[in-house]
């Protein structure tokens, strides 16, 4: 699924509904709310915000999932197992942003109402085998990444790989946060940006949708910030349900009418004998078999990111399409007719042998 978050303590009840409306036109399947910012000088306002605000999502038939801590059942003088006052409010699920002892967790997803717990995949400890331990009802058992509001405080790669990895294992459903350039709104009073990866912050929302997919690590996608613009929710969609992974390039002046229909005419297959220095996709040589391919006049040094096509100088293998995977220099069997956006350079290592893929013109 994709995801919008909301948090009415920000925003009026009109505005909510609008932004429900718009991510419901494009498809958008759940909502994220939370409950950590309750104000304690006027909770019984917060809380009446929230529950006009889940109203509306559920009208739209959107679950909502609400963020607490476990303090929040103390506040509220509840049961941690009694969850009938987050039904009432109409809650879908309740994500904990910090945990419990794991008995309690795991009690927890037996509730009546059939509300599902989601757990904080943040940290790579063996929290989820401890849960585990006392039998859950794993039917009602979710994990979510944080979000990251402190720039360079999101997750590393690796620890994104590492913390997923433990919820994959047991095919649990997973979410992670992406980043609007355009919301101003958060639940703090600083953020910059909504993100679980730090490498996303400053990146389009569709290339963070792009590259989560090609990670194969999470299974929804929320937009931690409001209200991401109506092109960021088309955008991510279109991302979202694309069947094919795509790689923005620019083009360089002196690339051919004809090299630019063998870059864009056809889909690419990642060549499965892959190498460490280019990504091979050679039907071309097959498709243009026959035609005299032009060396360029100008032989430019190869970089990373860089599209080449192999010329007539390269005899058998002229027509075939590449992508530089490393520094190396100029050779002038290969013309060099255009670079991935630098914004998409984090997709190019997720490419993987066998792969059908895309280029597209920025």
């Amino acid at each position: 699924m994709l995801g919008i978050s909301l948090y009415p303590d920000k925003t009026t009840l009109e505005e909510d509904i609008a932004y429900l409306k718009l991510a419901k036109s494009y498809g958008y399947q759940r909502v994220f709310m939370s409950m950590l910012q309750i104000d304690v000088n006027n909770p019984k306002k917060s809380i009446q915000r929230l529950k006009e605000s889940i109203s509306y999502a559920n009208q739209y038939d959107m679950p909502v999932t609400l963020d607490i801590h476990p303090i929040v059942f103390d506040y509220l003088k509840i049961e941690d197992y009694d969850l009938s006052y987050f039904h009432e409010l109409g809650v879908d699920t309740i994500r904990l942003d910090s945990g419990f002892n794991g008995r309690i967790e795991a009690m927890m997803t037996h509730n009546p109402y059939g509300i599902s717990i989601e757990l904080n995949m943040g940290n790579d400890i063996k929290y989820l085998d401890l849960i585990h331990s006392y039998c859950p009802n794993r039917q009602y058992l979710k994990g979510s990444h944080n979000f990251y509001p402190q720039k360079y405080t999101g997750l590393s790669l690796q620890s994104f790989m590492n913390c997923s990895q433990r919820f994959l294992h047991y095919h649990i459903p997973s979410a992670a946060f992406i980043n609007s350039q355009q919301a101003a709104i958060s639940p703090w009073p600083v953020s910059e940006g909504q993100c679980t990866l730090e490498m996303h912050r400053d990146l389009p929302i569709e290339i963070q949708v792009r590259h989560l997919k090609m990670l194969h690590m999470v299974d929804d996608m929320i937009i931690g910030n409001a209200y991401a613009s109506e092109d960021e929710l088309r955008k991510a969609k279109e991302a979202y349900e694309s069947q094919i992974d795509v790689l923005r390039m620019e083009l360089f002046e002196d690339t051919t009418e004809l090299e630019t229909e063998m870059i864009f005419k056809y889909p690419h297959e990642y060549r499965g004998d892959a190498s460490e220095y280019v990504i091979r996709s050679s039907k071309n040589r097959r498709r243009y078999q026959g035609i005299i391919l032009e060396a360029h006049e100008q032989k430019r040094e190869i970089h990373r990111g860089d599209i080449l096509i192999l010329n007539n100088k390269y005899g058998q293998y002229q027509a075939e399409l590449q992508i530089a995977l490393c520094d190396r220099a100029g050779d002038e069997r290969i013309n060099v007719v255009g670079k991935v956006c630098e914004e998409d350079m984090i997709l190019l290592d997720l490419l993987r042998p066998f792969q059908t893929f895309r280029l597209e013109r920025k």
